[in-house]
């Protein structure tokens, strides 16, 4: 049995650090589930995903509409990791879309996608394709597949409706009517998940779900917009991330890059139903600094457009927020700025805990 430890200090670990304490207990008893964490590139965003991002070995699906950063922030992930993991880390972009059409040579230093790559065409091709990835994995190695994007994928029955279609047109005949594909691939992809997922854990896989949604969602979000798939996603996704554009920006006239919001409806790692405004450039990837002054100096109305600032103060100095961003790059300053976010995140997520107002309701064993 386990001594209780004295008690060091009357300060309350922080939510993250709670959460973080969890995750060691989990990874002490069991070493074949050890976490290990992927980030997105933005502070703020893996603060609200729970910490560090989101974990290997798990399933998440990320969901908006046209032009709100899904296939870049997944692109961001791979970089991020490569960075961390260096040679142990793998990845494939399943570009079942075949849109994928960033410069990732040139916004990251080497290419995620290649076009010689095969892409999934049906459900089926896409798990074989994630089946044969994990296979290829050493035991030290991690994977992150990219199914950009699940409403790209047909199911084995819609091609045979295809191919009966063409076959009665080719005969001069008109095509029978044979119903709708959604449910065909909805028990598919059940199917898929149930199978797979424990091959997932054990792999050290992270699956990027890319889905798309048809209508724009508003930064209310309203949850009355439906994705491909069903409700598998919904049960066996441990993070569900949905993306709202909020802004444009232009540089002469010119869009070069968005804010998106991001909602997390499912978290299993962290609190749910966290929320924050990213800054992407269409040629830079998610703006990590500018993203955090944002969130630093509340530059962000409610609705994620970007509100008047007057000067910031950093230090004593009174800057422009794109000086403030010049001068945190040239000084090296960005773990600094980093901490300085973090701190008010823990803060506000301190000042809102229940852990910190309400009496305990069990004593520890």
């Amino acid at each position: 049995m386990r001594k209780k430890q004295e008690k060091k200090s009357p300060t309350t670990p922080t939510i993250v650090e709670q959460v973080e304490e969890v995750v060691q207990e989990v990874d002490d008893s069991h070493p074949a589930l050890q976490l290990a964490f992927a980030s997105t590139g933005s502070d703020l965003f893996d603060l609200a995903l729970g910490g560090s991002g989101s974990p290997f070995g798990k399933i998440i699906n990320i969901i908006g509409d046209k032009s709100t950063g899904k296939t870049l922030i997944s692109t961001e992930m791979v970089a991020q990791a490569r960075k961390k993991f260096k040679e142990k880390i793998k990845w494939y972009y399943d570009d079942a879309e075949a849109g994928y059409s960033f410069d990732s040579k040139y916004m990251y230093g080497f290419d995620i996608f290649h076009e010689d790559q095969d892409s999934s065409y049906t459900v089926d091709d896409f798990e074989n394709s994630l089946d044969v990835q994990m296979d290829l994995l050493e035991e030290d190695e991690y994977l992150i597949y990219i199914l950009d994007s699940l409403d790209s994928l047909a199911s084995a029955e819609e091609l045979a409706r295809y191919e009966r279609r063409k076959a009665a047109l080719a005969k001069g005949k008109d095509p029978v009517e044979e119903g709708t594909y959604g449910t065909e691939k909805a028990k598919k992809m059940s199917s898929f998940f149930r199978i797979l997922r424990q091959k997932i854990q054990k792999k050290k896989c992270l699956l990027i779900v890319i889905s798309q949604v048809r209508q724009n969602i508003g930064v209310k979000f309203g949850f009355k917009h439906v994705r491909t798939g069903g409700d598998a996603l919904n049960f066996y996704a441990s993070q569900i991330i949905w993306l709202a554009e909020t802004e444009k920006h232009k540089r002469k006239d010119r869009v070069i890059g968005v804010t998106v919001k991001a909602m997390i409806t499912k978290n299993k790692v962290g609190l749910p139903f966290r929320e924050c405004f990213i800054n992407i450039l269409f040629d830079y990837g998610v703006d990590n600094v500018w993203t955090n002054i944002d969130f630093l100096y509340d530059l962000k109305t409610d609705m994620g457009k970007s509100s008047k600032a007057e000067k910031l103060e950093w230090d004593g100095v009174k800057y422009s927020p794109r000086a403030l961003i010049t001068f945190i790059e040239k000084s090296n300053l960005e773990e600094e700025l980093s901490k300085r976010v973090k701190d008010k995140w823990n803060a506000i997520e301190d000042s809102i805990s229940s852990r910190n107002t309400r009496k305990k309701r069990w004593d520890t064993l």
